[in-house]
């Protein structure tokens, strides 16, 4: 009776542990699907299913920069970031004590229009409750800095000088300031002959 029993704990402690693994392998599955689920939401402008990724607030941490949004705050930086289209990819994913490392590719009208090309970042997507934690920018790979800049500059001093109604867009991050920054790059693209034609913007 003792070897029975003794058989029976064996075998329960073996499934315990083919469980267990099966679940950790389930899990790092799942944080790849989440993280492809949360681009997948950001290039389709879906802010309900982007916030349902997260765990509670939404933090978003550029270099020493860190941004910690509630839900409902967020969504006015959404719709502001989502007037210009931008379309995310991830080109490299891999888990690194149990959170994701990323190489992520960004392009939109904004930054087709401030440096030419999409832009690329190194990413860390925390987790937590298996849910996402944070989402922190850790080092921009391909970002000329110098060249957005200089464009970003002009088009305001354009701006200020063609279409004072305008001034004052740069630093409105809603969707309303989101508009008028695109208007205003339609505006600065078709007063412009220098302005190259992968950067002009249509006229809305």
């Amino acid at each position: 009776m003792a070897y029975l029993d003794f058989k029976k704990v064996s075998i329960f402690i073996f499934c315990a542990i083919v469980a267990i693994s099966c679940g950790q392998k389930h899990r790092e599955i799942d944080k790849v699907k989440i993280a492809e689920n949360y681009i997948g939401a950001l290039n389709a402008s879906d802010y309900h299913q982007v916030v349902g990724l997260f765990l509670d607030s939404i933090r978003f941490n550029e270099l020493d920069y860190i941004r910690t949004f509630t839900k409902e705050d967020y969504h006015t930086l959404f719709q502001w970031d989502s007037v210009f289209r931008p379309k995310y990819k991830i080109l490299d994913v891999k888990e690194v004590d149990g959170n994701l490392h990323l190489r992520v590719s960004k392009e939109g009208q904004r930054i087709r229009f401030l440096q030419n090309r999409p832009f690329i970042t190194k990413e860390i997507m925390n987790f937590k409750d298996g849910s996402i934690y944070s989402v922190d920018i850790v080092e921009y790979v391909d970002f000329n800095d110098s060249l957005w800049g200089r464009n970003r500059e002009n088009l305001v001093s354009w701006i200020r000088e063609n279409h004072p109604e305008l001034d004052g867009f740069i630093n409105d991050q809603t969707k309303i300031g989101a508009l008028k920054f695109q208007k205003a790059m339609a505006l600065y693209g078709s007063g412009n002959d220098s302005v190259s034609d992968d950067r002009k913007i249509k006229k809305l």
